[in-house]
Order: structure tokens, then sequence, then C-alpha cells
């Protein structure tokens, strides 16, 4: 099986594991989630970095940082993985869904300055910034519309690690922005996620409340409720190996793409990448023209032994969120059309080639590579 995306361990993964196991290191204590950050802020540009469980846990503290919670809308992404959605919820916010533009799937911009006109005088929002399947939202417009509107704008940049948008990287253009490092990222620890932010006060505060909000000292004294998100120095270490290897593969990543689309040259219109982004290209995808076609894409690359994948089922669509009001003619075309072809940074030549010889000779729309 040609798989869809896995990760890459380089050897100096099992000589900082190693180091956990032998110093016993291998809680929420240790100098890896330290150094793991450190990175982390370094390459991405971000002032601060604060580690934790998962990039949903990571998404739940920032948007706790943004205010989010009862009485406020989070305007989400309709077309995203519902961990989006969830966190949220997590806060007791308002969910309010915008569509997707057609090209990318990232939020339809003039959706969203619609959306938080028509919400009630004096109410607070939040936007979630959601850069899709990698690729960068128009982050200055995004601010220019939240500005006017009088909304804070937190970035889900969970699968967008190495991806910029006029030359400043995903993640750091809001408030708060959060990472994933789930096991189909570009890079993984496993689990583990990390906030982002420009502002020193609120990485404290959500390092505190992160750690179950324990105040300084040896004993368990806390002053508010928080939760037990720290990542542990284990996955860490796992992270400073990953991040010492992740510039090659990002290069690796647009090789990759370049065999794709020279074997693929002809048999669709290629979607550019616009030029005040930079695309980490976490998954790549070919769009069919209809749900029947996107079907028998799926069964034959079965067949073949590759491991592909249609985009999410819209969050409106899914039985927690069947209430929610929402017009998403876009976000459901892109479901019922788009299927995701293998990316990971493993890839050989002859994996595209078998990957590339199923999809010739098909009818397809768009290739997203």
């Amino acid at each position: 099986m040609i798989p869809l995306s896995v990760p890459s361990l380089e050897k100096s993964a099992w000589k900082y594991v190693k180091e956990c196991l032998d110093t016993g290191w291998v809680s929420s204590a240790g100098p890896f989630v330290g150094r793991f950050e450190e990175k982390t802020a370094r390459f991405t540009g971000a002032g601060h970095a604060v580690a934790a469980v998962n990039g949903t846990a990571a998404l739940h503290a920032a948007l706790r940082l943004a205010g989010a919670g009862p009485g406020v809308d989070v305007l989400v992404p309709a077309l995203t993985f519902i961990a989006t959605a969830n966190a949220a919820s997590y806060t007791g916010a308002r969910l309010v869904f915008v569509d997707c533009e057609p090209n990318r799937f990232n939020m339809d911009l003039g959706l969203l300055d619609a959306a938080l006109a028509a919400r009630p005088r004096g109410r607070k929002a939040v936007v979630m910034a959601t850069h899709i399947l990698g690729y960068p939202m128009d982050m200055k417009r995004t601010l220019e519309i939240a500005k006017r509107r009088g909304a804070v704008v937190v970035e889900d940049a969970a699968e967008s690690i190495g991806s910029y948008w006029a030359g400043r990287h995903t993640g750091t253009w809001g408030l708060a922005g959060a990472l994933s490092f789930n096991g189909n990222k570009i890079i993984t620890t496993g689990g583990g996620g990390m906030l982002l932010t420009g502002d020193r006060a609120l990485a404290r505060r959500a390092k505190h409340l992160t750690q179950q909000a324990k105040l300084d000292g040896i004993e368990y004294v806390h002053d508010e409720i928080g939760w037990n998100y720290r990542l542990t120095n284990i996955l860490a270490a796992l992270g400073v190996s990953q991040m010492e290897s992740l510039p090659g593969f990002l290069r690796r990543r647009k090789t990759i793409s370049s065999w794709y689309a020279s074997r693929l040259k002809g048999l669709a219109p290629i979607e550019p990448v616009e030029k005040k982004a930079v695309w980490n290209r976490w998954l790549l995808a070919v769009q069919t023209p209809d749900l029947a076609g996107r079907d028998r894409l799926l069964a034959d690359f079965e067949k073949a032994g590759v491991q592909a994948r249609p985009l999410w089922r819209p969050v409106p669509l899914q039985k927690p969120y069947a209430r929610a009001k929402a017009s998403i003619p876009e976000a459901t075309l892109a479901y019922r059309t788009v299927v995701n072809i293998p990316s990971s940074t493993s890839l050989t030549e002859r994996d595209v080639e078998t990957v590339c010889r199923v999809l010739r000779g098909r009818a397809l729309t768009r290739l997203l590579i």
C-alpha cells in the first residue's frame, strides 16, 4: 500500500527518545519540551510557542485566550476537520459556519464579512482562520475584515507548518494560532500541538492554563480551572528531531509535487499557487466532475494499492452540528468531488508513477498539486 501521509523519522529521533528513557524524563517535565517550543517559535517567527498534547488542545486554549465562550460567536469554516468546530464548542460559544471559496477551499472572505455584519449588535465574535490542506488564507484581508467588524482572529494552522502568506508564517497573524503534530502531518510527535502567539502575557497565561492552572511552588494550589494539556518530554524529543528535519521535508514535498505535475501535465488544469503564498503541500489533491467519478477513483486507487481519501464531510452535515443553519454549496461540492492523493515525504518517483497510472485517462477538472 502506498500511504496517503505518513511520518518520516530521522536517526536523531532514536537518540533523543533514548535520552528521555535513560534519564527517566518521560512526562511533562524535562528539557525537550522547552527546546521544542524554542525551535518552533524560531522557525515560525512567532514570539512565543507553548506545547500542548495535541492540536485541538492548543486550539481550545487559543480560543479561550481570545475570549470565546457563552454569548460569543465563533465563525468556523464549513469545510474542515471536525476538531476545528469541536474546539470552539468546548468554549460554549455559538458556532457560525461559513462556506468555502472554490479554488483552495479556504473560508470565503466575502461570506465571512457578511456573516460578521449580520450578527446582533454588540455581540463579540472570534474568526477561526483555517488553512485548508496547509494552503494559507489571505491573512491580510482576513485581519482587515475582522478589524472593521470588531472581531478577534485565531488561526487553525494545524495543517500548515511551513506555509506563509506575504512572507509571514501561518499561525502568527492572529491573536494566537495552533499547530498540530498528529501522525499524518509533515512533522509529528505522534500526538501533539503548539500554540503560537506574539504576546508574552498570553503565552504565559496559555502555559498556566495548560498545566492545570497550578501556581508556582511545591504545593498543589490552583487559581482557576485549567486543563491537563502539557506535552510530554518524550514526545517533545521527537518534535525536536522533526524540527531539525523540517526544511528538508518541505523541499522534498515540493519535489514530489513537481513529479506529479510533470507526469500529469495536460490531464487537467493545475491550480496555481498565488504569488503571496508559500504552500507546504501537506496534502495534494485532484478534483473529479461529480460524486460518481470520485467514488470510482477511490475504488480504483484501492485496487491499485494506493491510499486515497475524500475531503472531510462538511461540519454542518455531521450529526453533532446538524441543527446548524448554513448554506454551504461549495463545501458540499468539494466534499463530493475532491480526492486527496499520496503526499508523504518518503514517496519515491516509482510511487508517484503508480498513482499517476491510476489517474491517467480520467475525467478530472483540476489538479491541486
